[in-house]
């Protein structure tokens, strides 16, 4: 006699729908970032000015930060535990992009402070 015992099987490649739109928000949060600091950066530098635009301005900064950092590392983790090999394969890559971008803003930080404003001989 067959029985199908569906707890026996491995997980399957598709995702679930709870699943799929989680991985799917997270994917398209750090796609987001881009668009939402270049933004930031027109508010910011559009003279905005006062508690709305200054809190604004914060708010989509801390938005980038998250979708830089959290995103992968969220989706990642999610895809880990539920067993989906390309929504890992995907969160890694993007982790890896991201941790890239992180290093040259660290990099490029580094550099900028060793010159003091004003000073001729950085220019």
């Amino acid at each position: 006699m067959i029985t199908d015992d569906s707890s026996e099987r491995a997980p399957s490649d598709g995702l679930s729908t709870t699943v799929g739109r989680l991985v799917t928000g997270l994917s398209l949060w750090w796609t987001a970032v881009p668009v939402v600091f270049a933004a930031q950066a027109f508010v910011g530098a559009s003279g905005v000015r006062g508690p709305l635009g200054d809190g604004l301005v914060l708010v989509m900064l801390w938005v980038c930060i998250g979708g830089i950092v959290l995103a992968p590392a969220l989706g990642y983790a999610t895809a880990r535990a539920t067993g989906h090999a390309r929504a890992r394969k995907r969160f890694a890559t993007m982790g890896a992009v991201s941790l890239g971008f992180c290093l040259l803003v660290v990099l490029f930080w580094q550099f900028a402070m060793e010159c003091a404003p004003g000073d001729p001989s950085c220019s």
